[in-house]
């Protein structure tokens, strides 16, 4: 396995500014943050992909997500919070992580709709073939 920076935090053998660790999960300051306040939920468990992560780390996740949003808001009182992760090339760490970022309006961070459309036959397609898939799977 290549070196992972986020298993090195955990273990200690990088410095970080944890906020909050348990048994699931270890919250870190984001070291290259959007914002201030901007913090990583990263399972103690490595795992490259979201789809990969085992359903108890899962929800240790979103449940200490919610907890850190809380506490941003009550410290830094943004405008609003977002939370976010990357999946495939999209991301730059491999190991699976959630991004929780303190906003504020005019911070210059912001989502970029591309001038994609998708006709209503792609998105009735789409639509029927995902939940056939859903209705299949076993998970």
């Amino acid at each position: 396995m290549e070196e992972c920076i986020f298993c090195k935090i955990i273990t200690k053998e990088a410095d970080a500014q944890i906020l909050f660790e348990n048994e699931y999960v270890c919250c870190f300051l984001d070291k290259y943050p959007i914002n201030k306040g901007h913090v990583l939920v990263v399972p103690k468990k490595h795992y490259p992909e979201f789809t990969q992560v085992d359903q108890d780390s899962l929800s240790k996740i979103i449940i200490t997500a919610k907890r850190i949003a809380a506490q941003l808001q009550k410290v830094l009182n943004p405008d609003g919070i977002t939370i976010m992760q990357n999946n495939g090339v999209f991301k730059d760490v491999n190991h699976y992580h959630m991004h929780i970022i303190p906003r504020f309006l005019n911070d210059g961070f912001g989502w970029i709709e591309p001038n994609n459309s998708v006709s209503h036959d792609e998105f009735t397609e789409i639509g029927f073939i995902l939940k056939k898939s859903l209705t299949n799977s076993a998970d």
